[in-house]
């Protein structure tokens, strides 16, 4: 807590906050300033009462938090919604990989992503980390939307749907990363797809350029069944030790799913530094299995919540994925407190964050941190009463009760509306949703699950 500017950009007023703090500190009314796109002070609403500001936001009756930071995403394949569905992970990406050499370029990518990213700003996030092709399309739709985005060059065995080989593909990972530096708003990883789709060298080479740039690592890594057979088939051994023996893990290299870990992996996970992205909708849909949550967290790793693409999970929900890590983590167990409900909103906020490299900016409401945060309204039916506040978020409220959205302090939603307006690209994704649905039918992909 500082002391309240005299003026400031925005003042938010009359809100419970939860700061997401690691002492999950409260005020129970509250009142949060900003400017330049920080959070200049915060604190009981009593002593902001000589503040003025250009906005000032009543927010009596909702909850203030971090926005939410979703640490998993294939944005632009919601063009993909629901085309592959009641199929494993080998099957369905076997449908979608069709689909996406036939339809995807562009101008597809910026249409799906941009319709992508405002379903997530509207169901309080306000940075993703994405990885797909064809990226600065997707930097132009999060511009858009106003959201933040980590994004990165992705890297693929085969010369895949942007009709890259190997070579070229690392001379445009090289470009795109000189390009983007230092870009508004942007982060950069490299984006491996994982080690079914990479060969050992091809990995080892990613992990060079990685350390040459000075970038972290984002990639898919033990996820379903049919993976680890794969990867035990092409390399003799699982992904994480692959990917460890390849130098891919490293302080700051973030995993997606990490489902199918030994004790002695998760313990190698842990001294490597790795951070983790679960992603417990698609992972429950495609019968890819449950991540061990409780022995992660045992170890010590940084976990975060994803929502993978809407080509699998159908949905960019972050409250959903909330609820689902919360029930699944019990069954898995047994144990009903095996993962409080405010551990689990500290995962979808302050751990998204730190699992993004983006903690000494984000997911904490505090002085001198991003004003990336959201209202959640408590006036709805299903929200009466709300005895605890992370439990009402867990396991009762959603993206509808949602109410404004502020990212870098933009407001990019405002009263359940999205601020920008994105009609142009939501004909565009009818349009093209309508020519996949006509040559859907019966087409596999022609790209190799593997190497």
């Amino acid at each position: 807590m500082t002391e309240f500017p005299v003026r400031a950009d925005t003042l938010i007023t009359n809100a419970r906050i939860l700061t997401m703090d690691a002492e999950f500190t409260e005020f129970a009314e509250g009142a949060l300033a900003i400017t330049g796109g920080r959070i200049t002070a915060l604190g009981p609403v009593t002593d902001a009462a000589r503040t003025q500001a250009d906005e000032v936001v009543d927010a009596a009756g909702s909850l203030l938090l971090p926005g939410f930071v979703n640490t998993h995403c294939h944005a632009a394949m919601v063009l993909f919604r629901g085309l592959a569905d009641d199929r494993p992970l080998d099957g369905f990406l076997k449908a979608v990989w069709a689909a996406e050499a036939a339809h995807v370029t562009p101008d597809t990518v910026r249409a799906g992503a941009t319709l992508g990213l405002a379903e997530m700003a509207l169901g309080g996030v306000t940075h993703v980390v994405d990885m797909y092709f064809h990226p600065d399309a997707t930097i132009e739709a999060a511009g858009k939307v106003g959201v933040g985005l980590t994004s990165g060059p992705v890297f693929i065995g085969f010369d895949g749907i942007d009709h890259l080989p190997w070579p070229e593909r690392l001379r445009f990972a090289e470009d795109f990363v000189a390009r983007h530096r230092g870009t508004e708003g942007l982060e950069l990883m490299l984006m491996p797809h994982s080690a079914y789709t990479l060969d050992a060298e091809k990995l080892r080479e990613v992990a060079a350029m990685a350390g040459r740039l000075g970038l972290p690592v984002h990639i898919h890594a033990a996820e379903a069944p049919s993976e680890m057979r794969l990867v035990a088939d092409q390399h003799g051994t699982t992904p994480a030790r692959i990917l460890d023996t390849c130098g891919i893990l490293q302080p700051g290299t973030l995993l997606a799913h990490a489902v199918h870990l030994d004790d002695a992996e998760i313990a190698l996970l842990a001294e490597r530094g790795v951070t983790v992205a679960h992603c417990p909708l698609s992972n429950a849909k495609l019968a890819s299995g449950m991540a061990r949550l409780k022995a992660l967290r045992a170890a010590g790793l940084t976990l975060s919540l994803g929502t993978d693409g809407a080509s699998s999970g159908n949905d960019l929900d972050m409250f959903k994925t909330m609820r689902q890590t919360a029930y699944l983590a019990i069954l898995a167990t047994g144990e009903p407190d095996v993962l409080p409900a405010r551990d689990i909103v500290a995962m979808a906020t302050r751990g998204g964050a730190a699992a993004a490299g983006l903690g000494a900016r984000k997911g904490v409401l505090a002085p001198g941190m991003d004003a990336d945060l959201m209202l959640v309204d408590l006036a709805a039916p299903h929200l009466i009463p709300a005895y605890d506040p992370y439990s009402t978020l867990v396991y009762a409220a959603g993206r509808e009760d949602v109410r404004d959205v502020f990212a870098r302090g933009r407001r990019i939603v405002a009263s359940r509306r999205l601020v920008a307006g994105i009609s142009d690209e939501i004909a565009a994704v009818r349009a093209v949703a309508a020519r996949i649905a006509e040559n859907a039918v019966g087409k596999q992909a022609k790209y190799p699950i593997r190497q």
